[in-house]
């Protein structure tokens, strides 16, 4: 039961795996992680769950441990011979013995029911940082995956050169923001202004913004600096 429309995105974006059977707390985590910028996919059962780990391994795996079909001890024990993901476990108990017992089966973290979503995308974040994955960055039409060093509008890679994608992921540190010259070429180049380069650099970018149909998203006030618009501004 997939949650995001097939395709390979998820060979960009962070692939998770949520196993639940209630339909509910599916839907609402599936929804909440995909706007946190995951490839999510959710199955309802412990058999599920682990035919579908073994066919596309996932980077970080979602349990809950009350499933319909097995025991969720089982369930860990078999992920976790299939795959060296982290497994979250989501239960309803804080019982020292059970968080024990699933540790030793290979379970890496746990999350309360009701669980908070700061909490839960924080711990989830976490797992991947410390297993070389992260979430892209969305501002608006743009996707910044620092990974993939890659920028994309509206879904379509702008195939930026390293220093292009520099200058783009300064400016979408705050989106509109004024940021000067000087400070970019200090971002770029310490102790080394280069001014004539970085005005070449932002030539290129803006014109790839202009080939994608956005070179308006990117500001240059004369003596002011530059800035770079997640969004189209009101005419």
């Amino acid at each position: 039961m997939t949650q995001t429309s097939p395709s390979t995105d998820h060979l960009q974006r962070p692939h998770l795996l949520l196993i639940e059977d209630d339909r509910d707390v599916r839907r609402v985590l599936c929804d909440e992680l995909s706007l946190e910028g995951f490839h999510i996919h959710a199955e309802a059962s412990g058999q599920q769950g682990l035919t579908y780990t073994a066919q596309h391994p996932p980077d970080l795996i979602l349990l809950d441990l009350g499933l319909p079909d097995l025991p969720g001890a089982e369930v860990t024990r078999r992920l976790r011979e299939l795959t060296d993901a982290p497994i979250v476990v989501l239960t309803a108990t804080d019982a020292l013995q059970e968080r024990v017992h699933q540790l030793s089966l290979g379970a890496n973290d746990f999350v309360m029911k009701p669980y908070d979503p700061r909490e839960l995308l924080a711990r989830v974040q976490a797992h991947l940082r410390r297993h070389g994955r992260s979430a892209p960055l969305r501002i608006g039409r743009f996707c910044l995956d620092r990974q993939q060093h890659r920028l994309s509008l509206d879904g379509r890679d702008l195939h930026l050169s390293p220093t292009e994608l520099q200058i783009a992921a300064v400016l979408l540190r705050e989106p509109g923001q004024l940021f000067s010259r000087a400070f970019l070429e200090q971002q770029l180049w310490p102790g080394t202004p280069y001014r004539n380069a970085l005005n070449v650099h932002v030539c290129h970018l803006r014109a790839k913004l202009t080939a994608a149909g956005a070179g308006d998203l990117l500001v240059s006030v004369r003596r002011g600096g530059l800035a770079l618009l997640g969004e189209r501004a009101d005419p």
